[in-house]
């Protein structure tokens, strides 16, 4: 189905509200406050126009603004059917399908070909006092289907919401990504956190050692391991987080990239004969070293075959900064989250609102973007607002180390989660099927569970619940 061309009101603008033959969304509350006469909550799929994805090679989620647009239209039209005056968008989600398969049975082959939008919102339908002039607080959701933190109104706000970290983070202007023996990025062994966050900007992460440091984390690869409020190690491989653990971290274009240079010379990628001719390299074990004052540069370095015909070559892969004596094996220390009953969260019937204690947010995942998330566990992470109250759940295959599927599927049954796909359709029978992802509006309550394949007998790989 085509898109629609509308143009929408622009009254949202201007400072007080003319007469539309469709009741528009406010780009700003009322100055005087509006009677809320229903509150509707709307699931609505697209198929996208195949003449649009022709004209794109950008994916389904390239046409999501055209496609707000005709939403918001279908929602103004039962907003006037209801007698209202105007719209308050409490809520915009947009999530984008796009998967095609080809499956063969006994019996026939089966081919889909699924490009899809689908857009969830929650919307007030008002009416206004006789004053009809709007104020400069702006609502949650504008006409454009922007969020408060899109609005002009926002930059003079001190950070309204948490996804404004993460656009901090992005906009910091990082210090030059050089290595020494006792440095990294202008950060010395011995320096202090505030220089650190300072220098470096918001954290991507930050756990909680049972040694009692403190670990902070800066992209997906970038450790600084503080203790008695200075840095006592900087490196590339903590060995904390495993690969899916760090996919939970939103990318920085400031500290997962490949610029960092030693000695002005040695960078990422080079030859270990290249860098032996620049650092007075001396072997230990797997890894080299460049002994300093106070501490060492450690040089990992990774053999790669890059033909059949010549031999594998040893190329620089990762650094680390240590102090000269060994230090403590790392493990991470958990808060206690008992006084959150989850198994009670995800039968979508709970009625109480847990709120996070300072203790239990040691350890956290600052830079996402839907905002910071708490790990309960090695599976389990907790979204919270502004105020601490938990506002989403995400339990997962193991973000810390290596776990067997059937050690997974323990941590599953004791939240008393099923594993299987067709056992989690039956727990949730209204939910929708989207083959290896089945999705649940109800209400304010958005659940989408992940399955490692498209059968019935599926593997649950992940599970996220946001209310």
């Amino acid at each position: 189905m085509k898109p629609s061309l509308f143009l929408l009101s622009c009254a949202m603008l201007s400072p007080a509200i003319n007469a539309n033959e469709l009741p528009p969304i406010l780009d700003f509350y009322p100055l005087c406050s509006p009677h809320t006469i229903d509150t509707d909550n709307d699931k609505i799929v697209y198929d996208i126009d195949p003449d649009l994805l022709e004209s794109s090679s950008d994916g389904v989620l390239s046409h999501r603004d055209a496609y707000i647009q005709q939403a918001f239209v279908e929602i103004q039209r039962k907003a006037a059917a209801a007698g209202a005056d105007a719209i308050i968008l409490d809520r915009l989600s947009v999530g984008g399908i796009e998967r095609s398969i080809d499956l063969q049975d006994d019996s026939s082959r089966v081919k889909s070909n699924t490009k899809q939008i689908h857009v969830i919102t929650t919307a007030q339908y008002v009416t206004f006092c006789d004053d009809t002039q709007l104020s400069k607080d702006p609502t949650p959701y504008n006409s454009e289907g922007k969020s408060v933190s899109y609005t002009q109104t926002t930059v003079q706000l001190t950070m309204p919401n948490e996804g404004n970290v993460l656009k901090q983070a992005q906009k910091h202007q990082a210090p030059d990504a050089l290595i020494t023996t006792d440095s990294a990025y202008g950060i010395h062994i011995g320096g202090s956190v505030d220089v650190l966050q300072q220098a470096l900007g918001p954290h991507s992460i930050q756990l909680q050692l049972d040694n009692g440091a403190t670990v902070y984390g800066y992209g997906r690869s970038l450790w600084f391991v503080v203790k008695d409020n200075r840095i006592e190690m900087i490196t590339q491989d903590l060995g904390l987080l495993n690969g899916h653990g760090q996919n939970q971290i939103a990318l920085s274009e400031n500290y997962d990239g490949d610029n960092w240079v030693i000695a002005n010379q040695v960078r990422q990628g080079d030859g270990l004969t290249s860098v032996k001719a620049h650092l007075a390299l001396k072997k230990q074990g797997d890894v080299y070293s460049v002994a300093g004052k106070n501490s060492r540069l450690i040089l990992t370095f990774e053999d790669y075959n890059e033909s059949l015909d010549n031999a594998a070559v040893s190329r620089l892969n990762s650094f680390a900064i240590m102090p000269l004596t060994v230090t403590d094996e790392h493990h991470v220390k958990f808060g206690n989250f008992d006084n959150i009953n989850i198994a009670t969260l995800l039968t979508l019937a709970f009625k109480q609102a847990y709120t996070l204690q300072p203790q239990q947010l040691i350890n956290q995942i600052q830079l996402t973007d839907n905002g910071p998330k708490v790990l309960v566990n090695s599976n389990v992470l907790l979204g919270f607002d502004r105020q601490g109250v938990v506002n989403s759940i995400k339990i997962t295959e193991s973000m810390l180390g290596t776990q067997t599927m059937s050690e997974f599927n323990a941590v599953l049954a004791s939240y008393q989660l099923p594993t299987i796909k067709s056992q989690l359709l039956e727990r949730y029978p209204n939910a929708e099927d989207n083959f290896d992802n089945i999705m649940l509006t109800k209400g304010k309550v958005m659940l989408s569970i992940n399955f490692d394949s498209y059968d019935d007998d599926a593997q649950l790989i992940d599970f996220t619940l946001r209310f």
